[in-house]
């Protein structure tokens, strides 16, 4: 026995299996215990309850919803609202924070300043301030008789915010997102495989207008009979009726979630502009190449392989972050999970699903980002 506890390999074996074991046997009772606790309490734990009518009502949905759907359509409705935050945040978050990066680095020094100020304001602002702000601003805003607007085309009330919209059922407008995924998806794998033998600017523009193609086509059949393409909205007495609704609470998540999200992404930005060679920089002006040439085609294309872990992590926070809109009342999923759990009472399972939407998402988001990276790294050399 002693002369097997030598054997470094049988040991680190032995130790790696002990390690094991203790976990498993914490986690046994732990569930034994809280098993044994929720019987003494009369609590039943299970999943049929998901099947039953929620009997409240949601105010923000991307699919129908009414106070007869089940708990299971309830979570779904949650889970969508929270991909939307996520999704729009993310975007304009990246948009915002890269413009603002660059803009830190810019030779004109009052552009430099703008850009210092507001990173240094959102982001020492904790998150939830800035969401109860812009929450009280927009339900502070006139009532719909009195509404801001654009012309006819968007109105601005306490109420909400009424834009154009399509006459479009919601199941074409989920098949076309589908569709235009799958289309890239497809393009991406011809080129990885080879089966694209051109790469020129041909390829990329019929890829282009295929996808548009498929995406128009898949619109035009979901369209509501008889009705205009366009659905403007109308202001009728005392409400605005039509046009695509956005709830005061939605829209105030967005925009508190992007501007602080916004303030890390351009640090990111900045810090992988400078990282990228002097001598680079140098190369491109001695092949003639113009500022923004340099700045495009060089420096850009090498910051990104550089910033990309680091705004995989922010990504992964900032999904995370849009849990905050329960304190604004938006129903994203875990204000949804927290609705369900005070209803039902079924705390352990409701917990379950949360964890699990929430880790499906990230990690989802991660292995993509992740295979961006190991795809766009440089091989065999230095990034500077």
């Amino acid at each position: 026995m002693f002369a097997v506890l030598r054997n470094r390999k049988h040991r680190d074996i032995g130790l790696q299996v002990l390690f094991i074991g203790v976990i498993v046997a914490i986690l046994a009772s732990a569930v034994i215990i809280t098993r044994r606790n929720l019987d003494a309490q009369g609590i039943a734990v299970g999943w049929d309850f998901l099947n039953y009518a929620t009997g409240w009502t949601i105010s923000f949905s991307l699919i129908p919803y009414d106070i007869n759907s089940s708990y299971a359509r309830a979570l779904v409705v949650g889970f969508l609202n929270t991909l939307l935050l996520a999704a729009l945040t993310l975007f304009l978050a990246t948009i915002l924070g890269g413009a603002i990066g660059t803009a830190r680095l810019s030779a004109h020094r009052l552009l430099s300043k703008i850009a210092l100020v507001y990173v240094q304001f959102f982001r020492n602002i904790p998150l939830i301030l800035q969401a109860f702000f812009w929450y009280s601003v927009f339900t502070h805003l006139p009532n719909a008789r009195n509404a801001y607007h654009l012309g006819e085309l968007a109105y601005f009330s306490n109420r909400g915010f009424y834009l154009p919209g399509l006459n479009i059922e919601r199941g074409a407008i989920g098949l076309a997102v589908l569709t235009a995924l799958a289309l890239l998806i497809i393009g991406y794998v011809a080129r990885r495989f080879s089966l694209l033998r051109r790469n020129d600017g041909f390829v990329k523009l019929a890829g282009f207008v295929i996808v548009v193609a498929a995406v128009a086509g898949v619109l035009s059949s979901g369209r509501i009979a008889e009705t205009p393409l366009f659905d403007l909205p109308v202001q009728r007495g005392l409400r605005i009726a039509g046009g695509l609704e956005l709830a005061p609470e939605f829209c105030a998540a967005v925009i508190a979630i992007s501007l602080f999200g916004a303030s890390y992404i351009a640090e990111i930005v900045r810090a992988g502009l400078l990282a990228v060679s002097r001598g680079k920089v140098e190369a491109g002006l001695a092949l003639g190449l113009t500022g923004a040439q340099i700045f495009w085609k060089i420096r850009l294309p090498l910051a990104i392989r550089i910033m990309l872990p680091t705004l995989t992590n922010q990504y992964v926070w900032l999904v995370k972050a849009t849990s905050i809109g329960i304190a604004i009342g938006f129903s994203d999923f875990f204000m949804i999970v927290a609705n369900s759990i005070n209803h039902s009472g079924q705390t352990l399972s409701l917990i379950f699903i949360l964890i699990a939407g929430f880790w499906a998402i990230n990690f989802s988001l991660a292995a993509v980002l992740n295979a961006v990276n190991r795809a766009i790294a440089l091989r065999g050399q230095n990034v500077r």
